[in-house]
């Protein structure tokens, strides 16, 4: 296991997950380390291979992933995004139940995949969780995947 920091954002990866944070396209300088708050940051996390390129929703990671993969992504809102009803839930969602999962949630549903949204606010920052997995029918040991993974992140 190793840990990944940046912008804010802590992540435990265990073996044999990828994991990337970058800041949204379109933030003002890209090449900065902002701090926390002075970009809007995506965190992909993966228990397969992650194609170099993919939007904030991981469109592009979600083509490669077979039916025993869990992708995470978490894509950060504007702080004015705190306050509004949408993101009331406070803390990193963890508790992922396996009926969550639901092969409607998806834009482009593929293959078996399942996914859900949950939106919340930690550390004074809106964020939406966009978690994926590639089987529906398998969604009894993959949602324990997904709650680990999300059990070692970190927001500041």
């Amino acid at each position: 296991m190793h840990r990944l920091s940046a912008y804010g954002i802590g992540l435990d990866v265990p073996s044999g997950w990828e994991a990337e944070l970058s800041l949204q396209e379109g933030a003002e300088d890209p090449d900065a380390d902002p701090a926390p708050g002075e970009g809007l940051v995506v965190l992909h996390a993966a228990n397969f291979w992650l194609p170099n390129e993919r939007d904030d929703y991981g469109a592009e990671a979600l083509e490669a992933m077979g039916p025993s993969g869990v992708f995470i992504a978490l894509v950060e809102f504007d702080r004015d995004a705190v306050g509004s009803m949408l993101f009331e839930h406070h803390g990193i969602p963890t508790d992922l139940q396996p009926d969550d999962f639901d092969p409607a949630a998806l834009r482009r549903p593929m293959r078996e995949q399942a996914g859900l949204q949950r939106f919340f606010h930690s550390a004074g920052r809106a964020f939406c969780l966009h978690a994926v997995i590639g089987s529906y029918h398998h969604r009894h040991p993959l949602t324990p995947e997904a709650n680990t993974i999300l059990s070692g992140l970190t927001i500041e």
